[in-house]
């Protein structure tokens, strides 16, 4: 019988307790994948809806630690169409509004002649006309989750908009959103002539020193920053703050589960003291027994990465059905992300086999042969 054919054997002899340590690996890296996908999701999710309006470029307020935590005067949105090479230009005001049946509503917040507006992909219904009030435009799933249709009322932060149509856009970040003019959120909201940021579309064609050039062009107005989409959710520190957040809870989820290989083949090789005698006495090198102690570890851990990553799909099917997550994120573990995953928990099982190993070569072969 060879080495894998051993460990097979030694495993099947305590089914209950091998079952419920690949099930602890399992939930392990389960977790682990769906924490850290999820975190991955709501940076790409975010980037995958700002690009979806056609933006290049972003101006935020230079020192705000987020997105959502930062404001700049909305006239600075002429200030930056009138930039060399800026196509369009244009204000935002946006925060997660409270707002029927406890939910909160990812609101934003447009000038009347903003050409986001144009860049809406209707479903049904229309556009705000010009010099219209208190209408919305509602994204198909946060209108699902209302229940909401064109005509009906919809109440954000003590105020009532009528819907005037449904948009169906692909991001799931934007699909879950509302859109209002500028003016009606800024009263609401107590903000007047302010806006969160403002989107900068540039014309076609031009060069990388160019759009340096407006860059600097825009930098210079003042207490501002530009950057691209993917830089501004880098550099946002509530995403950072998750980045950590998952990223550790995922190490101890991991190394939770390495703990419960420790202790299996520990347990395993103080039930199988005579054995090892044995194997020890009649020639088995220290590095065999060491090996045959190992695989069963590895064993372990490979069926329960197999089993930690359906369950992390399973997570990415059902989470979705949650409004609170599917309305505003959808995610799914990537093949890089599986693949870093499963070799940081085969490294860390294989480094908590080893402890076991050397206490099973350790022992000596008649004092083995004596224990009962």
């Amino acid at each position: 019988m060879n080495l894998v054919g051993l460990a097979v054997r030694n495993l099947r002899r305590r089914p209950i307790r091998t079952a419920l340590c690949i099930i602890g690996i399992a939930l392990a890296v389960g977790s682990a994948l769906a924490l850290i996908a999820l975190s991955s999701s709501i940076k790409t999710s975010s980037q995958e809806g700002m690009d979806e309006t056609g933006d290049d470029l972003v101006v935020t307020q230079k020192g705000a630690t987020d997105m959502f935590g930062g404001f700049l005067p909305d006239q600075l949105e002429e200030r930056v169409a009138r930039i060399a090479n800026v196509a369009r230009a244009s204000g935002e005001l946006f925060l997660f509004a409270a707002g029927e049946r406890d939910r909160h509503i990812l609101t934003l917040g447009w000038p009347e002649q903003s050409y986001m507006w144009k860049n809406v992909p209707l479903r049904e219904g229309r556009l705000p006309a010009a010099g219209e009030r208190n209408v919305a435009i509602l994204g198909d799933a946060v209108a699902e989750g209302l229940g909401k249709r064109i005509g009906d009322e919809v109440e954000i932060l003590d105020q009532r908009f009528r819907v005037i149509a449904i948009a169906k856009y692909k991001s799931i970040v934007n699909r879950g959103s509302m859109m209002v003019p500028l003016r009606d959120l800024q009263e609401a909201t107590y903000r007047p002539r302010q806006v969160s940021m403002i989107h900068v579309s540039l014309r076609r064609g031009i060069s990388a020193a160019e759009i340096d050039a407006v860059k600097r062009d825009i930098t210079d107005i003042g207490r501002v920053i530009v950057s691209t989409t993917s830089e501004a959710l880098g550099g946002d520190r509530n995403l950072a703050v998750l980045d950590a957040v998952s990223l550790a809870i995922s190490i101890i989820a991991l190394i939770m589960g390495v703990l419960n290989v420790l202790n299996s083949l520990l347990m395993a090789i103080q039930e199988r003291t005579r054995e090892i005698g044995i194997v020890a006495a009649i020639g088995w090198s220290d590095a065999r027994i060491m090996s045959s102690i190992v695989i069963e570890g590895l064993l372990m851990c490979a069926l329960g990465c197999v089993l930690g990553v359906c369950l992390s799909f399973l997570a990415s099917l059902l989470f979705p059905i949650i409004p609170a997550i599917g309305n505003y994120i959808e995610f799914k573990p990537t093949p890089a992300l599986i693949a870093i995953t499963i070799a940081a928990t085969v490294a860390l099982c294989t480094v908590g086999s080893l402890y076991p190993a050397w206490r099973a070569v350790r022992l000596v072969p008649a004092e083995a042969l004596r224990r009962i």
